[in-house]
């Protein structure tokens, strides 16, 4: 666990909005230095203005997380301006919705590149100099609801973040193992007031466009799940249940307590070899 983190330098993906941004501030707030990154320039640097103007010291640098040599020029100009790190975190992340099996390989290929490969990179690249650094560090890697519960039509969304859940339990065993300092935590907000459902805002040209949803079903979940998300928790209050996660030394950080009952009946159902169930519904989005 960290207790203080006034001094320290925090990296943020997706700072360009949503928990990103909430994220940048919160550590604005708590004295830190920052570095940001996104590939959404305009928003990137509105957090850059709102963080100085908290009186931070910050680098903006346009970053595409699902490229490992970007996030390693990243780590150098953040090593550069504040020399050494002491909070990561990986939160970049996209969205598409639609059946399986009639989503494209450009979908998949966006969706898997920068939720999952975001966080590989991130790890890769950053975890060997914060175990380098033999001081108190610390990893956060957004996932979502969507990482341990499972419903119909986001399938590229919550594959990528099942993948991330499964990544940061991994590297949280291997940390244990090397006895490091350095800990890892794994994000897991519910439904939150962010721009997820509008990622194609920021989909890369040679992705193509989507294709539409084929079904009244997917049009009307779709819909209803937006709606959510929208009414959702404040990115704010994402934010301040993640540092306080990191002051408690916490591997999960759950911001909404109402998906308990998720978790349990999909534990059981596994546990008691039925069928998968549908916990994750449009009023429980994650």
């Amino acid at each position: 666990m960290i207790a203080d983190f006034a001094g320290g330098t925090a990296v943020v993906t997706g700072a360009a909005s949503g928990i990103g941004r909430a994220l940048a501030l919160r550590c604005a707030d708590e004295g830190m230095s920052l570095a940001l990154a996104d590939v959404d320039e305009a928003g990137l640097e509105e957090t850059r203005r709102l963080a100085e103007d908290r009186g931070a010291k910050v680098v903006a640098v346009p970053t595409d997380v699902s490229r490992a040599e970007a996030v390693e020029s990243l780590a150098a100009e953040t090593r550069r301006a504040f020399g050494k790190i002491q909070l990561v975190f990986n939160n970049a992340g996209v969205l598409v919705s639609g059946c399986a099996w009639e989503r494209s390989a450009a979908d998949w290929e966006w969706v898997l590149g920068v939720n999952v490969f975001g966080c590989i990179h991130g790890a890769r690249t950053f975890l060997p100099i914060l175990i380098e650094q033999d001081e108190p560090g610390w990893m956060v890697n957004t996932a979502s609801i969507g990482g341990v519960l499972t419903g119909p039509f986001l399938s590229p969304y919550i594959v990528s973040k099942h993948a991330v859940v499964a990544l940061s339990e991994v590297i949280h065993h291997e940390l244990a193992a090397r006895r490091a300092k350095v800990g890892v935590s794994c994000l897991c907000p519910g439904a939150a007031a962010t721009g997820i459902f509008r990622s194609e805002r920021i989909r890369p040209a040679d992705k193509g466009a989507p294709a539409p949803l084929a079904s009244q079903a997917e049009r009307d979940f779709f819909r209803g799940m937006a709606a959510g998300i929208d009414a959702g928790m404040a990115p704010d209050e994402v934010a301040d249940h993640a540092l306080r996660g990191i002051r408690e030394g916490r591997f999960w950080i759950f911001p909404d307590p109402m998906y308990q009952p998720g978790f349990e009946a999909r534990a059981q159902s596994i546990l008691s070899g039925l069928n998968p169930l549908q916990p994750l519904t449009i009023d429980s989005a994650g």
